[in-house]
């Protein structure tokens, strides 16, 4: 029997059909009136450096100065991260930011028993957990590129 002309053939045929067609439209869909509206944003790539060194699993948050809008990325391995604000690696706006790091672990208390749960527990020197203390500024341009190296130092905070 000819797989192609039975019920079940026919069936796989319509559903790669739909699906095919389904898949070019996707890639070509319109702009919602509220994506419209959104700023612009530049790609936004970086490293945290730690006392000189690459530091995995950094949060990284860029505030916008003149919009209402963050941007925020994670350090991998290497230290690196690409920022995303609307979508996964879109970058941030451009213009003035404010930055601030943090990095944290998961605890549980010495002798605790397996139904103590864990307590996230930042590690980062605090000053770079705020904005206001971190120190630390960026600028995004339009025509970039946008590589940025932010360096901390201080003691690992935490338990």
């Amino acid at each position: 029997m000819n797989l192609l002309y039975s019920p079940i053939g026919r069936r796989l045929l319509l559903v790669a059909a739909v699906a095919s067609g389904l898949a070019a439209t996707g890639c070509s869909r319109k702009l919602d009136k509220w994506e419209k509206l959104r700023p612009k944003t530049y790609n936004v790539r970086g490293q945290v450096l730690w006392d000189g060194k690459p530091e995995a699993e950094v949060f990284v948050t860029f505030e916008s100065r003149s919009h209402n809008v963050t941007a925020v990325g994670i350090t991998d391995a290497s230290g690196r991260f690409a920022l995303k604000t609307y979508n996964e690696g879109d970058g941030a706006v451009a213009g003035e930011h404010a930055v601030r790091l943090e990095k944290t672990v998961m605890v549980r208390p010495p002798n605790a028993g397996p139904e103590t749960p864990s307590s996230q527990v930042s590690v980062s020197p605090k000053k770079y957990a705020n904005t206001a203390t971190s120190g630390l500024t960026a600028t995004v341009v339009e025509k970039g590129p946008n590589e940025v190296v932010i360096e901390i130092t201080g003691p690992r905070a935490g338990p």
